[in-house]
C-alpha cells in the first residue's frame, strides 16, 4: 500500500520541467544542449524564477550612415561617439582625422579650468574640449607622450595615467594633457612584479590598475615629489591577466574582462580591489576554448535591477551575456541567430541606455519595454536539459501547462527531442493569451528535452511548465 501511495503521489505531483538552466554545452558549439537565448532571469520575493525576454532596440539616431562604430561615452551632459574617423557630440561632427587602425576607442576625462575629454585606441590618443575642439595626436604635441600605449586611461587626483606595452605607466601634469611639457619624461613607474607586457590601463577606487598578459598590479598615489607620484600597492598582485583589451568593462567599479594566466586558459573574471572571482562556468570555458579572439566587443547594461556584462567574439559568431546580479549566463543574438552586433554602450541625460551598432552608423535605445529589435523579432529560445522525471520508465505525457503572463497576441512555439538533441519534432503553438495555456497528447518518452520559442512583439514572462503524465514500464 505504501508503495502504491508513493507511486500515486509521484504521478499526481510530478516535477516541473527544468527551465532555468546553466548553459551546459558539452563542447565548443552552442547548437546542442541546454541554454537560454535572448532572455534573462528574475527572482521574485517568493523565490520563484521568471524568464523574461531580453530588452529590445529602437532607433535613437542615424549619426554616420555606413560608418564603423568605434566607441561611445557620456560626458558633461552629452553623448560622444566615434564613427569612422570622426568624433560626434550628440550626433554632430566635432572633429575628424582620428586613427582607425587601433579599433575601439576608450575614454576618460580631466578637470581643470577647461575640462577635457580624453580618447584613445592604443595607437593614437587625443583630447577634446568645447573651447578648442579636438586636438591633434598627443604624441605629436609632446614627444614625451608615449608613441604607443595600451588601451584605457586612469584619472587619479589630477593626472591621467597611460601604460605602454612595456608596462611603463606614465602620468601627465595635473589636469593637463595636451600642452607641450604636460608629459614629464621622468614621470613613469613600471609594473614589473612579473615580466609580462601591458594590455589595459584602468582605475578602481583610489588605485591605478595595470592589466597585463598574465598578471595584474595595483598602484596608489604615494605623493612622490619627483618621478611618478605612484607607488606599488604591496600584496595586491593578481595572478590573472587580460587576454584582450576590448573585453574590459568597469561595472559599478568592478572590472570584468576575458582573462588568462600562464596556463593560457581563457575565462571571464571579475576583479574588485585586488580580489578576483572567476565567473565563467566550465561550460562557458568550453565555449571559450579555441575560440577566435581576433575581434572582440564588450559593453555593459544596468537595467531593472540587473547588471549585464556582454562580450562578443565576432569571428566565433557568439555573444554571451553575464548577469552579475543572478550569476547566470545567456546567449544573445540578432534575429538570424548570429552574434549581437553591438560594440559599445552608454547613456544620455534622460538616463536612456544607448548602444552603438558595429558598422551601420546607428545608435539605438535599448529598453525592457521594447519587445523587438527595430522591425525584426527577438527570437527567444529556452532549450531545456533532458528530462526523465527521475525514472527511466516510459512516461505517457498527457498535458503540459504553461505558467506565465497572459498577454494578447503572445504565442509560444514548442517542439521536443527524444534522442539527445539530434532530431526535433514539428513545432506546436500555444496561445498565451488564454487563461490556461496547455498542450495535450504529447506522446511517450523515456528522456526528453524541449525547445520553447517566442517571437511575437509582446511582453513575455514564463515561470514554469507543469506536466501531467502516466508512468509505464521499463
Amino acid at each position: 500500500m505504501a508503495q502504491g501511495q508513493t507511486q500515486y503521489q509521484s504521478v499526481a505531483l510530478p516535477p516541473r520541467l527544468p527551465l532555468v538552466v546553466v548553459t551546459s554545452n558539452r563542447g565548443h558549439s552552442v547548437n546542442k544542449d541546454a541554454r537560454l537565448v535572448n532572455c534573462y532571469i528574475e527572482v521574485t520575493k517568493e523565490g520563484e524564477l521568471d524568464i523574461y525576454k531580453r530588452p529590445g532596440l529602437s532607433s535613437y539616431a542615424h549619426i554616420a550612415p555606413g560608418q564603423v562604430g568605434r566607441g561611445m561615452f557620456y560626458w558633461n551632459g552629452d553623448v560622444y561617439a566615434i564613427y569612422g574617423n570622426s568624433l560626434f557630440k550628440n550626433g554632430v561632427n566635432v572633429g575628424t582625422g582620428l586613427d582607425t587602425t587601433g579599433g575601439m576607442y576608450r575614454f576618460d576625462a580631466i578637470l581643470g579650468a577647461t575640462p577635457k575629454l580624453i580618447l584613445g585606441n592604443g595607437k593614437k590618443a587625443y583630447a577634446y574640449d568645447t573651447v578648442g575642439g579636438l586636438t591633434a595626436d598627443l604624441h605629436s604635441i609632446n614627444v614625451d607622450y608615449p608613441s604607443e600605449t595600451v588601451k584605457g586611461f586612469a584619472y587619479l587626483n589630477g593626472p591621467i595615467y597611460v601604460m605602454q606595452p612595456t608596462a611603463h605607466v606614465w602620468g601627465s601634469k595635473p589636469n593637463s594633457v595636451s600642452v607641450a611639457g604636460d608629459w614629464d619624461p621622468l614621470n613613469f613607474i613600471r609594473a614589473q612584479i612579473e615580466p609580462d607586457a601591458g594590455v589595459f590601463m584602468s582605475k578602481q577606487l583610489v588605485y591605478v590598475v595595470a592589466l597585463k598578459q598574465w598578471s595584474t598590479e595595483y598602484f596608489f598615489d604615494a605623493g612622490n615629489a619627483t618621478g611618478s607620484p605612484l607607488g606599488p600597492v604591496q600584496g595586491m598582485k593578481v595572478h590573472y591577466g587580460c587576454a584582450h583589451a576590448d573585453s574590459v568593462q568597469k561595472i559599478d567599479d568592478v572590472l570584468g574582462f576575458l582573462s588568462t594566466n600562464q596556463t593560457a586558459s581563457l575565462q571571464v573574471l571579475m576583479l574588485d580591489q585586488g580580489s578576483f572571482r572567476v565567473v565563467s562556468t566550465p561550460s562557458i570555458d568550453r565555449l571559450l576554448k579555441g575560440i577566435n579572439t581576433t575581434t572582440i566587443y564588450s559593453w555593459q547594461l544596468k537595467m531593472n535591477g540587473h547588471s549585464f556584462y556582454v562580450i562578443t567574439f565576432k569571428e566565433g559568431n557568439l555573444t554571451l551575456s553575464y548577469d552579475i546580479t543572478q550569476d547566470l549566463w545567456f546567449q544573445w543574438t540578432d534575429h538570424n541567430g548570429n552574434y549581437f552586433p553591438i560594440v559599445a554602450s552608454t547613456y544620455n541625460s534622460a538616463q536612456e541606455h544607448i548602444l552603438q551598432h558595429e558598422n551601420n552608423g546607428y545608435a539605438y535605445k535599448i529598453d525592457s519595454n521594447t519587445y523587438k529589435d527595430l522591425n525584426e523579432p527577438i527570437v527567444l529560445d529556452i532549450i531545456t536539459p533532458p528530462f526523465d522525471a527521475d525514472t527511466y520508465r516510459r512516461k505517457q505525457l498527457n498535458t503540459m501547462k504553461f505558467v506565465g503572463d497572459q498577454v494578447e497576441g503572445s504565442v509560444l512555439q514548442v517542439r521536443r527531442t527524444d534522442d539527445d538533441y539530434q532530431t526535433w519534432s514539428a513545432w506546436r503553438s500555444v496561445d498565451l493569451n488564454i487563461e490556461s495555456p496547455i498542450l495535450t497528447n504529447c506522446g511517450t518518452f523515456r528522456k526528453r528535452a524541449y525547445q520553447l520559442r517566442h517571437m511575437k512583439d509582446t511582453a513575455f514572462r514564463l515561470r514554469a511548465v507543469e506536466v501531467q503524465y502516466d508512468i509505464g514500464t521499463l
